[in-house]
């Protein structure tokens, strides 16, 4: 097991869940809600784990909610707060809407830290940059990519030392790893 002391763990949890036309993050799945299952899946490599997102549904929770600093800027806002929030240097984050990550895959990143600022899955398909770790050490370059107007994470993660982790074994094991709900018809063929 890793040390949890040296990690945080954010939950990307802030969308509007348009698509779905329901909050995501509270679906069920094997009678859990998607947060959830995302906060157990965290809990063994991560000592603090809270919701990069604020919503009144989540307040029964009990997990900590990071609201975002810069409306209307997507994910990387969410990643940017998140790291402001958090008092290590490595952050894992995972988006709520990816019900088969699993700790094979979070450990296979966990493995890679070193002298990097973001540790991201890559597979045939690209890359997965709402899953992954990231460096408190590119708060200023968030900040001034999003001061910019530069929403797209893949584009920051271009301009930093970036980890890619070839996951094309896992998803021969795993097919649906990454699988992404989005809209009704991905729930329901869960």
């Amino acid at each position: 097991m890793e040390n949890t002391a040296e990690i945080s763990g954010y939950i990307l949890a802030g969308g509007k869940s348009s698509r779905m036309g329901t909050n995501k993050a509270l679906l069920l799945v094997n009678n859990e809600p998607l947060l959830i299952r995302a906060k157990n899946l965290l809990e063994p490599f991560c000592e603090k784990i809270a919701i990069s997102g604020q919503d009144s549904d989540y307040e029964n929770l009990s997990i900590a909610m990071v609201p975002d600093l810069y409306a209307g800027c997507g994910p990387v806002s969410g990643i940017l707060s998140s790291l402001k929030h958090s008092n290590t240097d490595w952050n894992l984050f995972i988006s709520v809407d990816t019900p088969f990550v699993n700790e094979e895959l979070l450990h296979s990143l966990i493995s890679q830290i070193g002298q990097f600022d973001c540790i991201i899955p890559e597979h045939e398909g690209g890359i997965e940059p709402l899953i992954g770790l990231y460096n408190r050490t590119i708060l200023p370059l968030l900040k001034e990519t999003i001061n910019q107007g530069d929403y797209k994470l893949q584009r920051i993660l271009s301009k930093l030392n970036t980890c890619y982790v070839d996951c094309n074994l896992l998803i021969e094991k795993y097919p649906r790893l990454f699988f992404n709900v989005n809209h009704p018809a991905d729930f329901n063929s869960i």
